[in-house]
Parts: C-alpha cells; sequence; structure tokens
C-alpha cells in the first residue's frame, strides 16, 4: 500500500468489504460502508465550518472520536487530541497555541469549558458516551432539546463529500506529551508516519498475513488521544480487522466485552493487565480466541506477565504479554518482542524499518552497556509544534541522512539486539554511587501480597542527598502495618538490590495515575515538595 497520503485515503484502501463490521460500541455496529457515510458527513460538517486547520477531538473512545480523527483527514485538517480529563486552564493554552476552531466535546463537560470556548470562540459540538446504549439512549433522547450543538442534529443535514487524498507529510494529528525533555508539547504526528507504523508493525508481528484471523477484533482499552491508543489499537488494527471500543477501561467490563466480542488482540498497559489478573471473571475457554496482547507504556514485571500468560495457556490461548518500547514522537511503538521468543524485562527488538542505538556523549556503546536510548523510526514525529528549538534538541540527522530521537530514555541493548530500558534519564537517581531505577521499585513492589499499587518517589534530605520514599496502595485499604513494610523491603532487596529499598515507606488511599495509566509520580515528588506529599488522594 502507498503510505504516501492522508490516514483516511491509506485506510480507504484496506476497506474493500463494505458490509463486514468495522467498529463495536456495545450493541452497536458499523460496517466499513456505515464508517465511510459517517466519516465523510461529518467531514462535509468540518469543510463548511472549520475555520482553521485543525479540529480538537475531546472525547473518550466512542464512535463518534473515530469519526472526528478520520473526517479531519477527509477534510484535509489535523486532528488536534485532547485529554478530556484536562482542566479547562489547560485547555485553553492548547487551544490558543494551537487555533483550533472546532472541538468535539463529551457533553458533560460543557459546563466546565464554556467560558473559555466563548472567549477564545471555539464551536462545540457535543457528543455523548451513552447515545448507543440502550436503555441510556431513552434518558439522552429525552434531553437533546438542551443540546443544540448535538454531534447528530449538527451532522446530519450534511451529505458525504469526495474525501481529500491528502500527502503523507501533511499532519495527521496533534499529541500532547510531556516531551522528552519533560516540558509541555504539542507533538506532529505526520500521515505517513502513522501509515508507516501500521506497516511496520503488522509486517513485524504477522509476517504471514494468514495468521490475521479475519474475524478478529481489538478491544480498544487504550485512549484515542494516546499515540499508543490512535497508532496502534485504532489506526494499525482498522486496517485489518474490528475495533471494538471500551470508552475508559475498568477490569471487570474489559473481561466481559472480551468474551463476548471475539477478542484476538489486546494492546494495553502494564496496570490494565494487572487488574485484568486480578478479575474473577477474566477466567473461560473463550480467552482461547486471544492471539496476540502487546504491552508498553511503563515497565512490566515479569510477575505480572507470568500470572497473565498462565491464565490465557490455562484456558487454551497461544498468546503472551508481548512487550514493546515507544514514545509519542514516534506515534508509539519502535520496539517488541518477537512472538516465541521474547525476553524477560526486555523490550524486544525494532520493528521493521526501525533502528535502535545506545549512546553516551555522542558515541554509539556496545551492547550491553548503559546509556541514552537513541531511536530512528519509521513513524518519527515531524517536530514539535511551533517549537524548533526543542525540535532540534530531542531530533537530529546523521551523516546518511538518518533522522535519530534522542529519548532522555536510559538502557542498552543486548548482543542479540533486545532492548532492555532502564528509566527516564531524569527519573534515575545514584544511591552510594549505584544506579537506583524508581520504575523498577514499583514492579517489584506491586507483586507483594498485599500490595496493590506502588509509587517510587525522588525526595532529597536535607544534606542534599537523594533518596527514595515509596508510596503503597494496600489492597482493600488494609493498614501497612510493620510486616508488610518488611515485605516489601525484602523483596526489594532480593529482587533489584539493597541500594533500592526505600528510605520511607507510607501508606496512600489511592495510586495516582496518569490518564494512560502510568504512575503519576511527579504528583508525589511535587506534593513533597509542597509539604503535603503523605497525604491520601
Amino acid at each position: 500500500m502507498n503510505t504516501d497520503k492522508g490516514i483516511f485515503a491509506y485506510l480507504s484502501d484496506w476497506l474493500t468489504e463494505p458490509d463486514k463490521i468495522l467498529l463495536e460500541y456495545y450493541s452497536e455496529t458499523f460496517t466499513q460502508a456505515q464508517f465511510r457515510e459517517k466519516v465523510l458527513k461529518t467531514a462535509a460538517f468540518l469543510k463548511e465550518n472549520c475555520p482553521s486547520d485543525s479540529v480538537a477531538i475531546m472525547l473518550p473512545n466512542i464512535p463518534e472520536a473515530f469519526f472526528a480523527v478520520y473526517a479531519a483527514s477527509a477534510a484535509g485538517l489535523t486532528a488536534n487530541l485532547i485529554n478530556p480529563r484536562l482542566p479547562t486552564g489547560t485547555l485553553k493554552r492548547i487551544l490558543r497555541k494551537t487555533g483550533s476552531g472546532i472541538v468535539f466535546l463529551y457533553d458533560k463537560l460543557l459546563p466546565r469549558h464554556t467560558e473559555t470556548l466563548k472567549e477564545l470562540g471555539v464551536k462545540a459540538v457535543l457528543c455523548s458516551p451513552f447515545y448507543y446504549r440502550k436503555p441510556l439512549k431513552f434518558l439522552y433522547s429525552l434531553s437533546k432539546i438542551r443540546r443544540k450543538a448535538d454531534y447528530f442534529e449538527v451532522i446530519n443535514g450534511f451529505e458525504p463529500i469526495e474525501p481529500e487524498t491528502g500527502k503523507g507529510s501533511d499532519a495527521a494529528a496533534f499529541i500532547h506529551s510531556g516531551g522528552t525533555t519533560g516540558e509541555p508539547k504539542t507533538v506532529v504526528i505526520s500521515a505517513k508516519a502513522l501509515n508507516e507504523l501500521e506497516r511496520a508493525v503488522v509486517t513485524s508481528v504477522h509476517p504471514d498475513p494468514a495468521t490475521i484471523p479475519p474475524d478478529g477484533g481489538m478491544l480498544m482499552m487504550l485512549p484515542v488521544f494516546h499515540g499508543f491508543g490512535l497508532g496502534i489499537s485504532a489506526h494499525t488494527i482498522a486496517c485489518h480487522i474490528r475495533v471494538v471500543l471500551e470508552p475508559v477501561f475498568k477490569a471487570k467490563e474489559a473481561a466481559r466485552m472480551i468474551k463476548r466480542r471475539n477478542i484476538t488482540h489486546l494492546a494495553g498497559v502494564p496496570s490494565m493487565y494487572r487488574k485484568l489478573c486480578e478479575e474473577n471473571s477474566f477466567r473461560g475457554r473463550k480467552l482461547a480466541n486471544i492471539v496476540r496482547i502487546f504491552c508498553g507504556g511503563d515497565v512490566l514485571s515479569p510477575e505480572i506477565k507470568d500470572k497473565f500468560d498462565r491464565i490465557l495457556s490455562r484456558y487454551g490461548s497461544p498468546a503472551e504479554i508481548l512487550e514493546g518500547y515507544g514514545l509519542t514522537e514516534t506515534a508509539s511503538v519502535v520496539t517488541v518482542n518477537p512472538a516465541g521468543a521474547s525476553r524477560k524485562r526486555s523490550q524486544g527488538k525494532a520493528l521493521n524499518g526501525n533502528r535502535i542505538k545506545i549512546t553516551a556523549d555522542g558515541r554509539e556503546l556496545p551492547p550491553m552497556t548503559a546509556g541514552e536510548i537513541e531511536v530512528a523510526a519509521v513513524s518519527l514525529m515531524s517536530g514539535y509544534f511551533k517549537d524548533p528549538a526543542a525540535t532540534e534538541k530531542a531530533v537530529y540527522t546523521d551523516a546518511d541522512g538518518v533522522r535519530w530521537l534522542r529519548t532522555g530514555d536510559m538502557g542498552h541493548v543486548d548482543r542479540d539486539g533486545y532492548l532492555y530500558f532502564s528509566e527516564r534519564i531524569k527519573r534515575s537517581l545514584k544511591i552510594a554511587a549505584i544506579n537506583v531505577f524508581p520504575s523498577e521499585i514499583e514492579a517489584v513492589s506491586v507483586t507483594v501480597k498485599g500490595v496493590s499499587g506502588a509509587c517510587a518517589a525522588r525526595m532529597t534530605d536535607s544534606n542534599g542527598k537523594p533518596y527514595v520514599r515509596l508510596y503503597v496502595e494496600t489492597e482493600g485499604g488494609a493498614e501497612l502495618d510493620g510486616a508488610l513494610k518488611n515485605a516489601i523491603r525484602k523483596k526489594i532487596a532480593s529482587s533489584v538490590m539493597r541500594y533500592a529499598v526505600p528510605r520511607e515507606i507510607v501508606q496512600t488511599e489511592n495510586i495516582r495515575l496518569t490518564p494512560l495509566g502510568k504512575v503519576d509520580y511527579l504528583y508525589y515528588e511535587s506534593a513533597a515538595r509542597r509539604g503535603d506529599g503523605t497525604r491520601t488522594d
């Protein structure tokens, strides 16, 4: 397939069976033909009404989010993907920076953002996660009199248009990230990057196309506003099998959908797989349908992988969790473990067309030597939006014309080319001149019986020396007593090393997570600096 075109044009090349189901959302299904019609009617609306080059999409995983992303492409616009949980001040900053003139908005959020949208002159198109859900659809219909900007009221007045083909260099999406420097950044992902990502993933994971189940489907647990969700669960999957939407991840609901919807593929973060392991309903013979499972976004502990893989094996699935490594700047995945040849604690080998290397002070290091991870990916970002200085700092072109990303992550590769991620460079610390990695401490801590969540926060004592404070969420809110603290310390000392044992272990009601399910360590570290680091959430 030609990847030098817009993402809707590229996806359309794969949609050759009009009556085949492409998208599922609870009791509602959309065939390829119905999906195209919704997208092109939405694109017609955007063509006539969007005053800018981008359209903001601030939605959970609901059909309208899918329609809007591809409608932006069909209309020659950029999809500006925004986390629905962001406060109105952050939304204002993003909209001012990007200039989006229309926002597809989760309707319950309108009161929170009304003044901001009015101030900026941004038109809202309201969308509800309840519209397709019976009997909630009836309750939704009763309130429609108040929904003058309702998606269906707006879109139904338009006829499908002839879509823009676009170019691969067109900006397909804006994704908002901390960036490799830790500062807020808007990452520009081109259409070609997403299209090449599909090719790299599928040819690496399913080198024989016959291994892709024709009636297969992926449960989309990851949010569409994140690179992992957009690049893998949405664009890559939609080119081949059904996408089954889950608005917000809940383990019990995910387990039910996996068994009822003939789910063959999963993509998620470690916390999702841990919760599925703990869910009693994640059992049964229908798990045998699962053939591929991908994990990224955070460090996966071997204990969680082993437990999850054992459950699948017990019920006849040939799959195992295949851990990978990626960044928003690469539209998600760069490396992944090969099926049948995965290695514990490794994030696998580079996808077809990608390259990785480990460097220090501009020099490439030999295998088994720790340094900064650099990647040359077919899905590398175009750059940071309106920030050439930050782009130049993160991306460089070598003497052979290859573009490389300085990731800001530490790790090494083994002699067979498998990548081993250690930690964000800025998050790692040295204790007694020994590198200590907080994410490794967290991964081990949650394997201790009685611990349901953990966050290792970097602290500094009165002498300016760093140490680790471990925040712990206990199962059922049980008391974090001396016995449990000792068990945690013993496990860390034996599984990692004694220098990684936390100086302090404190209890918190719920471990705070980012929208993608990562531990929000910055929250705990900043709270400690404010003097309220031991409070519960």
